[in-house]
């Protein structure tokens, strides 16, 4: 019985100190980043093989820190709940100490240096226990990107050696790789709101496949990344996000009729106190930009972001935003807007959008007059529904996808609202009075 339980007990203790060595660098021909304190260092053949190594001569005449730098495709982990120990193999026909380094750690991870002694019996695989407190620095703890090598470590004086003019061989630098979970980026999973039907000659669409548009072309002078993706079936712009978007019309626009501009947007993280999202239009003429509509869209609730968003801006008039030749488009963004969904950008005249009968839909709506909540229905599905005030300020959207809605407008002020409404495409409005 003790003989069973004594082996059950070295069973246990041999799985829980199991380590993992993941290949993390073979210095064949790649790994080697670069020397430090006068340490020459090269690629060269294996003294024993025929696959290329790095071979480190120290410099008689150098710093007593000489060491390499050495650059990894991944990541390693050395935590005391996984591991704390990497291997390298290291070729040596004279007894050597040296000072292997785990640096750039990742999220604040300390770097630490540790030392390790070889023979001097040829190839060695030495193993790195990361555990000790040396050179000032402490036991490592966490992520690490970089590898460094300080190549004289002196264990008497608990310092680095004086340099020696040493030559050794370095392969198979191995440890636990550090499997970093991809990020995946918020993104919604409905298309935005259904644009309205214009005549060709009272909108100007920059982008949307509700019209011809002449599209948004990448410039290198931005800091921000925007490609294409289809949400819902609906091609939109993803735009990852740095401090603005930038972007040149796929033809400059004649722009001087439309009265209004238009934008659906998709705000992809949490809502931060000062987060804006500023659209900008620049007209140009061929010395630069004459002049342009920068607009506001001021962020301030929790309910303004991961939900689709519209918003209609008065261009105002000619003399305020001459719009001739409107060749940029822009959006500046602050406060953690980093991630967001962009669709429908198009310039329009205010009141001129097609509208159907609302017998022909069958919608109803009641009561109206009302003080608190609003009841509409149509005879099929009603995709969205936004109400305006009488200065055509868009106040309110709702995302239906039903036959009928109750819609809480206890929040608007007294007066006269117009709501617009999408059935299968088709567009209807109707007034109503809030009192």
């Amino acid at each position: 019985m003790k003989k069973i339980t004594l082996f059950l007990a070295l069973l246990i203790t041999s799985i829980g100190f199991s380590q993992t060595y993941d290949l993390l660098e073979s210095f064949n021909g790649s790994g080697y980043e670069g020397a430090f304190g006068e340490t020459a260092a090269e690629y060269a053949m294996d003294p024993s093989g025929s696959d290329q190594v790095v071979k480190i001569t120290s410099n008689a005449g150098g710093t007593v820190w000489q060491g390499i730098n050495v650059v990894l495709t991944n990541n390693y982990k050395l935590t005391s709940d996984t591991q704390v120990t990497m291997q390298l193999d290291v070729y040596s026909t004279t007894a050597i100490t040296i000072a292997p380094k785990a640096q750039g750690g990742v999220s604040g991870a300390p770097d630490s240096v540790t030392s390790v002694s070889h023979t001097g019996s040829g190839w060695e695989t030495l193993t790195l226990s990361f555990d000790k407190s040396l050179d000032g620095k402490v036991p490592a703890n966490g992520i690490y990107a970089d590898f460094a090598l300080h190549i004289n470590w002196d264990t008497a004086n608990n310092a680095f050696g004086a340099a020696d003019g040493r030559v050794f061989y370095i392969k198979n630098l191995k440890g636990l790789t550090a499997v970093v979970a991809p990020v995946v980026d918020p993104a919604p999973t409905t298309a935005p709101n259904t644009p309205p039907t214009y005549a060709a000659g009272n909108v100007v669409a920059m982008y949307s496949e509700a019209y011809a548009s002449v599209g948004l072309n990448n410039v290198t002078w931005d800091d921000s990344q925007s490609e294409e993706v289809t949400i819902a079936g609906n091609k939109v712009l993803k735009v990852k996000a740095a401090n603005f978007l930038g972007a040149t019309l796929g033809t400059p626009v004649d722009a001087t009729a439309m009265t209004h501009f238009h934008i659906d947007y998709w705000i992809g993280t949490d809502f931060s106190e000062g987060q804006v999202f500023n659209p900008k239009l620049s007209n140009h003429d061929n010395a630069g930009e004459t002049n342009a509509k920068n607009m506001s869209i001021v962020i301030t609730s929790q309910e303004q972001v991961k939900t689709w968003r519209s918003a209609d801006i008065a261009l105002g008039t000619s003399a305020e935003f001459n719009r001739n030749n409107i060749k940029e488009f822009l959006i500046t963004v602050a406060n953690k807007t980093s991630v967001f969904y962009i669709d429908n950008i198009y310039m329009y005249v205010a009141g001129t959008a097609s509208t159907v009968n609302n017998e022909l839909l069958g919608f109803s709506m009641y009561p109206n007059p009302s003080s608190d909540r609003l009841n509409i229905s149509a005879k099929e599905n009603i995709q969205n529904a936004q109400i305006f005030n009488v200065i055509g300020k868009n106040v309110m959207n709702v995302n239906v996808n039903d036959t009928k809605a109750s819609i809480d407008i206890s929040n608007l002020s007294s007066g006269i609202y117009l709501i617009k409404y999408n059935v299968n495409g088709k567009v209807g409005t109707a007034k109503f009075i809030k009192e």
